[in-house]
């Protein structure tokens, strides 16, 4: 019971808990001076706060993109001509091993790992954006590649999509080297709640998919936590933020044409 009580207090030093605390705070000030249109404004911001940051709401939209893709056997995965790993779980570090900070989709470089180790294919494509470190340009695939190098996977048997803007500009890129080289399905790796976006840009370019999901974030896959009353956290604003990027995102690349019809 002090755990909880602790943990509550320092959720309320926090700025979502800090925010959310004044807020209620001026509800109750607003309504008691009579101003109820204001106090009516700044409670409904409590409760939006409320739900986003202390409930199961954003899990379960954001396990709803993820749940289609939930139980996949790596053993049972067909071979296929190339790995695709989409860039987003790495970026540029002074410090960290092979200078790789993984972020919150780190998960996808273990699992493109995994497949090379079991021999799924044999070349992996590397994506990812560029950006700027020390005022030198560094490409995410590059620095990635020097990881997957440390954790075993042949330098020789990877391959650089170079820097892109996003997952189209990934897809153009490996429909090239699909060409170039006659592959006809590859094997692709990103995060669950993204993945029925980025499997529908491939195979919109005339590549073929076999989706191979990770990085899943929400109860779907790991283990869900029994529900108490809390102070708003960031964690569910995290989550929210993850949907609303990719319920965006496929609103956009379908306006644009890029995406593929689902398969049968």
């Amino acid at each position: 019971m002090i755990g909880y009580l602790l943990r509550q207090v320092l959720a309320l030093l926090a700025p979502v808990g800090l925010v959310w605390a004044a807020l209620l705070v001026l509800t109750a000030l607003l309504w008691r001076r009579r101003q109820r249109g204001f106090a009516t404004a700044a409670g409904a911001l409590v409760i939006f706060i409320t739900v986003i940051g202390s409930t199961s709401v954003p899990g379960k939209l954001l396990g709803s993109l993820e749940r289609p893709y939930a139980g996949l056997q790596l053993e049972a995965l067909p071979a296929a001509d190339a790995v695709v790993l989409l860039g987003g779980g790495g970026e540029a570090s002074r410090y960290e091993v092979a200078g790789v900070h993984l972020t919150v989709a780190g998960d996808r470089l273990a699992m493109a790992a995994e497949l090379m180790r079991l021999g799924k294919a044999p070349v992996l494509l590397l994506g990812g954006n560029a950006g700027t470190l020390d005022r030198r340009l560094v490409i995410e695939a590059d620095i990635v590649k020097n990881l997957l190098t440390h954790w075993g996977v042949p330098a020789d048997a990877m391959l650089s999509l170079g820097g892109n803007a996003d997952t189209h500009d990934e897809a153009l890129k490996v429909r090239a080297l699909a060409r170039e080289h006659g592959w006809h399905r590859v094997l692709l790796v990103t995060s669950a709640n993204h993945m029925r976006r980025a499997a529908a840009t491939v195979r919109h370019v005339g590549v073929e998919v076999t989706p191979v999901p990770c990085n899943f974030l929400t109860s779907v896959s790991t283990a869900e936590s029994p529900w108490v009353p809390a102070v708003p956290g960031t964690d569910g604003f995290v989550k929210m933020g993850i949907w609303l990027h990719e319920q965006v995102g496929w609103l956009i690349y379908r306006r644009r044409g890029w995406l593929a019809p689902p398969p049968p």
